[in-house]
């Protein structure tokens, strides 16, 4: 018996272009898979041969019907990943065959999971506003067949199929009556204290809250390790998996063992690591200069210099280029 899958996309083919769809796909959350590119050998019905054959009536479409914050979005992606893999701006939307191939390359890493589950399809057939898609052992189906050559109409594509479903959900919560809040982008921040500090959980809290970003707190979260109902390393994992997933690490107040390590889980994610004091008001919290960094004794205990320190941390921190001097040894 075949088995059938649903998909809110399908990608045709593994080229640039595909791949960029895909990304765009993978980072608006939207469901899809890849396909090989089918043989011409193999039977296509002819309304699907026409949207593969015919790609400027369907670009004009996307044209059409993309918001202009779309188009930006997808071009803003394009120039950051382009210049990403050296892309030289004079060839930016019609790189030569050496850059295209560092820009797929790119692509493919990031799509490494989407690459090995891609499907061999046998037929591609469009019926009743879909795309079916046989298999040699299944049959998915697919709202959208995603087919076009070009870097950046591709991309259009990607990016009218989120528009579209944020669209209907949007009609959804209408008719449901679903208060929608504030879509305010806030920057995700992984606080962290020494665990002297524990009562001042809330108050950094409010401090992280007032700046402007989404905090997000071990303490608040796991309590003092979860009171000893799981294993300590286990929280200790959760707690360094939150930090990968955040923008920032913000320290606050001295820096202790566990601190060193949450630099050191931020240090190879490439985060930004800022240092601030702590207090029981939040308005007495200030941000802190390097040299200002305080250590707890349990640092030094393996008689570890201050300066060793700071050179560890200093690492973490961004560099401020209007008004660092650059030397011959940075």
């Amino acid at each position: 018996m075949e088995n059938s899958y649903r998909y809110e996309a399908a990608v045709l083919g593994d080229g640039p272009a595909a791949l960029f769809a895909g990304y765009l796909l993978k980072k608006n959350r939207i469901r899809f898979v890849i396909l090989d590119e089918v043989n011409p050998g193999n039977q296509i019905s002819d309304s699907v041969q026409k949207l593969t054959d015919d790609g400027q009536k369907s670009v004009q479409i996307f044209e059409d019907d993309i918001s202009q914050e779309g188009k930006n979005f997808v071009q803003d992606v394009y120039r950051r990943l382009a210049f990403q893999v050296g892309i030289h701006e004079n060839h930016l939307f019609d790189p030569n065959e050496e850059e295209m191939a560092r820009f797929r390359t790119l692509l493919a890493a990031e799509l490494q999971g989407e690459l090995r589950e891609r499907k061999k399809v046998i037929n591609i057939v469009a019926q009743n506003g879909f795309v079916l898609l046989k298999c040699a052992d299944q049959v998915l189906d697919a709202d959208v067949l995603i087919s076009q050559e070009n870097i950046i109409r591709a991309g259009y594509s990607a990016q009218l199929i989120m528009e579209k479903k944020q669209a209907h959900l949007e009609e959804y919560m209408r008719r449901l009556r679903i208060r929608q809040g504030k879509r305010t982008l806030r920057k995700m921040v992984y606080v962290t204290h020494s665990k002297s500090w524990f009562y001042a959980r809330e108050v950094v809290m409010q401090f992280a809250v007032k700046r402007g970003v989404a905090p997000v707190n071990p303490f608040m979260t796991y309590g003092f390790y979860m009171n000893g109902k799981v294993e300590r390393d286990e929280v200790i994992e959760c707690c360094h998996q939150l930090i990968r997933t955040s923008d920032e690490l913000w320290v606050f107040g001295p820096v202790s063992e566990a601190i060193l390590t949450d630099i050191a889980v931020a240090v190879m994610e490439g985060k930004e690591v800022h240092f601030f004091s702590i207090s029981e008001n939040a308005s007495e919290i200030r941000e802190l200069q390097l040299e200002d960094i305080i250590f707890e004794r349990e640092v030094h205990a393996g008689q570890i210099k201050k300066s060793d320190l700071l050179n560890f941390v200093r690492c973490t921190t961004p560099r401020k280029l209007d008004y660092v001097q650059m030397s011959l040894f940075d």
